[in-house]
């Protein structure tokens, strides 16, 4: 019997499988697709948040010119030419081109309307915003720190606002008036009469 066993040919393999450990079912994975990471999380609200403050803004912007609109009928927006805006019993066109204060001043006499006279602080408030910087209808030119509108009414400046330092007749005179909306610095300046910028229009209705 052992004779028969060791004269055995017929060879045994063996083979040793080592273990292998299969990954675990993604539970985890889909618990992390249903709760997002944190970092996500707040990114998505802070975009959220973004963009509605830039709605808020626009609506604000918005109703702050129509609060600023003083009534007026139906009959009187129709007397405004196209194009033109309307505050209070005026037409007022703001200019896309950039001319110097004469030039603009001669554009708008061509329209049947002369440079803006700016009469209050509401009607200041109406047109900031539309440019950077726009001409009005004031001049120092006749003497020095006396400011005259194109009516030859002189200009109040305790009824309206001035940007911040002005008139400082900088850089070897400025003795033209435009209207600036920049950051800090908004309000009437003084301002080289050859420099080329926008300008506002009025013209009276009625």
């Amino acid at each position: 019997m052992a004779e028969f066993l060791q004269s055995s040919e017929a060879p045994i393999n063996a083979e040793v499988c080592e273990y292998q450990q299969f990954p675990k079912p993604e539970i985890e994975d889909a618990a992390t697709e249903k709760n997002p990471k944190p970092k996500l999380k707040h990114l998505s609200v802070v975009l959220l948040s973004f963009g509605l403050l830039c709605v808020l803004q626009g609506i604000l912007n918005i109703s702050l010119r129509l609060a600023l609109r003083e009534p007026t009928d139906k009959g009187e927006e129709e007397r405004c030419p196209q194009g033109w805006q309307m505050f209070g019993s005026s037409c007022y066109y703001i200019s896309s081109q950039r001319r110097s204060w004469d030039g603009s001043r001669q554009d708008c006499v061509q329209r049947g309307a002369d440079l803006v006279i700016v009469n209050s602080r509401q009607e200041q408030a109406f047109l900031t915003g539309f440019t950077r910087a726009a001409w009005v209808g004031m001049t120092d030119r006749a003497e020095e720190g006396t400011w005259i509108w194109v009516d030859g009414t002189p200009v109040n400046r305790d009824r309206l606002h001035w940007a911040r330092g002005q008139p400082d007749d900088a850089y070897g005179g400025e003795d033209c008036g435009d209207l600036r909306t920049m950051i800090d610095f908004i309000g009437l300046n003084d301002f080289n009469c050859s420099a080329r910028v926008q300008w506002i229009c009025e013209q009276m209705l009625g």
